[in-house]
């Protein structure tokens, strides 16, 4: 191997470290402030369901993913965004479109509480309001009344 390529070798392999070492810092800290709702929740008698979900968007930008849920369960859909954000929203929609729950406050904590009307597909949309250095990482857990 010739030594500019050696080099340039090297340069993707750093950057591609780098960037690993702080996508695992902003993934840890949405676990982290996810670990700590989790307990407030659990006392009011839901239970985290599935995965924490996470991703990164720019300011003013928006994700959706979609979840399974059961028609008659109640339901929080909770978020947390990383230390770069100040104000990240939330909004539940059922598999027509419609709207089933917001959370618009100028927070880092987004709740939607909701009780499914059917059992199927709801869309789960994070809308990343106050994002200070793109992009922003987001967290979002679903939790069930006496789910597991």
């Amino acid at each position: 191997m010739n030594a500019r390529l050696a080099l340039l070798v090297l340069a993707v392999g750093a950057a591609a470290a780098t960037e690993a070492v702080a996508q695992n810092q902003y993934q840890q800290q949405i676990a982290n402030q996810m670990a700590r709702w989790t307990p407030t929740f659990n006392q009011r008698g839901y239970n985290a369901i599935g995965q924490l979900m996470t991703g990164s968007i720019n300011d003013d930008a928006d994700a959706s993913m979609v979840v399974n849920l059961i028609s008659g369960t109640q339901y929080v859909v909770a978020g947390v965004c990383d230390n770069d954000c100040s104000d990240v929203d939330l909004a539940v929609f059922s598999a027509d479109g419609s709207k089933i729950g917001e959370d618009l406050d100028t927070d880092d904590t987004p709740v939607v509480a909701f009780t499914a009307s059917y059992s199927g597909q709801f869309r789960v949309r994070v809308m990343m309001a106050t994002c200070n250095t793109s992009p922003c990482y987001y967290g979002v857990q679903v939790f069930a009344s006496g789910g597991k």
